[in-house]
C-alpha cells in the first residue's frame, strides 16, 4: 500500500478500480483495510475506483506526537482526494469516519460528490454539550469557562 505525505504527516491509503473515486473512512481505531472483504470488490464490480485509507494514529500511518482533531482529520481526507486529483469523490465513513465525512462536506463541498454516513451523529450544539458537561459534575468554572468559549462547535471544551 502506498503511503504520501499528507499535511506533513505519512498516510497510509490504498486504491483498487477504475471510475469515479469512493474514499472509505473507518471509524476510531479501525484500518481501512476492514473495507476490503466486501465493500471493495462491491464497488470495484460496479465500476468505481475506490480508495481506502488509514487515519493517522493508525499503523503504518504517522500518530501526531501533539494530539489530533476532526480538523486534522479532515484536512487529510481533503489532501489524500486532492492527492488522488479525483474531486469532487464519493466519500464514505462509518462512526468517527462519518463525522469526518460530515465535516469534509462542510469544509470542502468542492470535493465531496455523495456523502455516506454510517452510524454516526451531528455535530453537538454549545448548548447540549455544556448541559452534558453538567451531568458529568465537573466545576462550575469549566461549565462556565465553556458557555463563555468562542471555540468552534465541533471542538471540546
Amino acid at each position: 500500500m502506498p503511503i504520501a505525505t499528507l499535511n506533513g504527516v505519512r498516510i497510509n491509503y490504498d486504491v483498487t478500480g477504475t471510475g469515479t473515486l469512493v474514499l472509505m473512512i473507518m471509524g476510531t481505531g479501525g484500518p481501512g483495510r476492514v473495507w476490503r472483504t466486501h465493500q471493495v470488490p462491491t464497488l470495484v464490480k460496479a465500476g468505481f475506483r475506490v480508495a481506502t485509507m488509514d487515519n493517522r494514529g493508525i499503523a503504518p500511518s504517522d500518530e501526531c506526537a501533539t494530539g489530533m482533531s476532526f480538523d486534522n482529520l479532515v484536512g487529510d481526507t481533503a489532501a489524500l482526494i486532492e492527492h488522488l486529483g479525483a474531486g469532487p469523490a464519493h466519500v464514505v465513513g462509518t462512526s468517527l469516519g462519518a463525522r469526518v465525512v460530515q465535516e469534509l462536506a462542510l469544509a470542502r463541498p468542492d470535493l465531496v460528490g455523495k456523502a455516506v454516513m454510517v452510524a454516526t451523529a451531528g455535530r453537538p450544539h454549545p448548548l447540549s454539550r455544556t448541559l452534558n458537561l453538567g451531568e458529568q459534575g465537573p466545576s462550575t468554572t469549566k461549565v462556565f469557562s465553556c458557555l463563555r468559549s468562542t471555540r468552534r462547535p465541533s471542538t471540546r471544551c
